[in-house]
């Protein structure tokens, strides 16, 4: 149910506006907050939630731009913004990986 709210939202809404204002701007957000955690050496549990929610998030924003995608005049911008989003997300998965092997020790 909650996805066809999120699909129906995405598509209706311009391509620039999902891809910056909800991708873009909020990811590099969460990544400055945690990296600047990890750095004052937060508690572990905190660090492990908030990279958590960057998952969670990367998820969400891959599924909003796929369906945002067709909603600009020129699609090869929807085609180069989906490709620069599986490629946030993979490098967002592998840097959640090497942090919480980090966090490991």
């Amino acid at each position: 149910m909650m996805t066809m709210g999120l699909t129906r939202w995405a598509e209706r809404t311009p391509l620039w506006r999902v891809f910056w204002l909800y991708g873009v701007i909020p990811s590099n957000l969460l990544w400055l907050v945690t990296l600047w955690m990890i750095s004052a050496a937060w508690h572990v549990d905190v660090i492990r939630s908030l990279l958590i929610l960057i998952l969670v998030f990367t998820a969400w924003i891959v599924h909003a731009i796929w369906h945002a995608a067709p909603n600009t005049p020129d699609r090869r911008y929807g085609v180069l913004a989906k490709a620069l989003t599986i490629a946030w997300a993979i490098n967002a998965v592998l840097l959640v990986f090497f942090l919480e092997l980090q966090l490991l020790h």
